[in-house]
């Protein structure tokens, strides 16, 4: 498939300032670097692919718009992810157009992944002389869809690994609810050594393909330090020694969008109050994430019905935002699951929204006056951040990311402490609501955090990361 220069594009939020394109032109000679993501090319206003997608979207804009990387990007979406991208479309089958990612089974999904990975790693081995091993970064974009690593450090190349999800961990916790700790499957799944090759190939995507990312990248980023440690209890000493683990892993908070939220339409907003029937005296709360079972969503309605029953929304008006359309996969199911038990709420009036794009998130944000993020696994948490970025304090379920946040107008409550993940976040709501005033002013606080933590600062660092590995040399110290 030819190179083409992108000319046109989607809008998306977290584009770099002059100042942050100025500084990454100055930290980089102009060079070449093949970005591979089969989520890169859907347009995010409008298709729920997650945290991963949008980061790597806007890892894609920062690094063309900052003018000092020729980037050469490999998705599967329909259309160019960034201005000034040189965009190769793959993992679609003959004759048709873009994956339906969002509408795959698990089967269907570990078909395109195989596809995927060919596709791309034959695509670049043939290519070898545009794009020479020795010069060349090379960023995966995720595990699962990764290319075949091997083969690429086999010619010369030294990629570096984007690890939006710890694939080991979320099958054992979301798949095998707990019954399993991912150090245990890891340690029988390599055990089994020549076995493992007839296990299903979702059983491949989710142990191999995570076994190769160790073993053949030559950096390992991790947005949080939790979920950096728990793949290092995991795999350092199974995989890999420790000590060589060590040496690859990084950890870079994505940070928030550098782009100031844009401020609301009044029509907008007037609209949303209407529809929603929120007044003055209203309490409104909001979560935004894909609704799937590692979101948690239950547990916030659970959380809701447990303090209607103990009658803390008596004299209260309370309506909370489920913003978010079904995940790929098992979201449909769980969506029905989450309304079924929304609509038992007796005191407290819940509203799903669907999806938010760019262009809907200011207003809502707007509306609420506390943001929960109730996921049980995540490893960020950019949602979470984009609210704070907008001016509102967030209360969350402990999870990876969590545990990097500020303190104050971002608290997180443990599931172990409170005796379930509903009582956790019933206490926090409870603590938190209890001075609606003083929401406002944690919300403020929680914009200036956010604020400080710049996406183009994360983008640079991955660059960087990304071309010291090309070069073969040992990580530089970041100012």
């Amino acid at each position: 498939m030819a190179l083409g220069r992108c000319c046109a594009c989607a809008v998306l939020p977290g584009a770099p300032s002059g100042r942050a394109r100025g500084s990454l032109t100055r930290a980089l000679a102009m060079r070449r670097m093949v970005f591979i993501g089969s989520h890169l090319g859907y347009p995010m206003e409008r298709t729920p692919l997650g945290g991963g997608a949008m980061v790597g979207l806007n890892l894609a804009r920062t690094w063309a718009e900052g003018g000092g990387i020729q980037v050469a990007a490999l998705g599967a979406g329909p259309q160019c992810p960034a201005p000034g991208v040189d965009y190769v479309r793959l993992g679609g089958k003959p004759g048709a157009g873009a994956p339906d990612l969002v509408g795959f089974s698990e089967m269907e999904y570990a078909r395109f992944c195989r596809r995927f990975e060919q596709e791309s790693t034959r695509w670049l081995l043939e290519r070898t002389s545009r794009f020479p091993p020795e010069s060349t970064a090379v960023v995966v974009n995720d595990i699962s869809e990764a290319p075949d690593l091997e083969a690429l450090r086999r010619a010369g190349y030294r990629p570096i690994t984007l690890w939006h999800v710890d694939v080991a961990d979320y099958f054992c916790r979301m798949y095998l609810k707990g019954a399993v700790s991912a150090a245990a499957a890891i340690g029988i799944y390599e055990r089994l050594g020549a076995a493992a090759g007839v296990a299903p190939d979702v059983l491949k995507l989710v142990f191999d393909k995570q076994r190769r990312a160790i073993r053949f990248s030559a950096r390992m980023v991790f947005p949080s330090s939790a979920m950096a440690a728990v793949a290092r209890r995991a795999c350092a000493g199974v995989i890999l020694p420790a000590r060589e683990f060590e040496a690859k892993a990084r950890v870079i908070p994505w940070g928030a969008w550098d782009e100031a939220p844009r401020d609301p339409r009044a029509c907008a907003v007037d609209q949303l109050k209407n529809l929603y029937q929120i007044g003055a005296q209203s309490l409104v709360l909001m979560t935004l994430s894909r609704l799937s079972p590692e979101k948690g969503v239950e547990h916030l309605v659970e959380a809701l019905s447990l303090l209607e029953r103990r009658g803390k929304f008596r004299d209260k008006d309370v309506c909370v935002l489920v913003c978010g359309a079904p995940a790929f996969m098992r979201g449909e199911a769980y969506a029905r699951r989450v309304r079924k038990a929304a609509r038992a709420l007796r005191r407290v009036r819940a509203f799903f929204p669907g999806y938010l794009g760019p262009e809907d998130k200011p207003a809502f944000f707007r509306l609420a006056h506390l943001f929960v993020s109730p996921s049980v696994h995540e490893s960020y948490g950019l949602n979470a951040m984009e609210a704070m970025r907008a001016g509102l304090p967030a209360l969350a379920l402990e999870h990876y990311g969590s545990r990097d946040w500020p303190g104050g107008f971002a608290r997180a409550v443990s599931p172990q402490k409170f005796d379930g993940a509903a009582k956790a976040l019933a206490a926090g709501l409870e603590e938190m609501l209890s001075d609606a005033r003083g929401l406002k002013e944690l919300g403020r606080q929680a914009a200036a955090d956010a604020a400080a933590r710049p996406f183009s600062a994360a983008a640079r660092a991955v660059a960087q990361e990304a071309f010291s590995a090309a070069d073969g040399k040992p990580a530089p110290i970041l100012k």
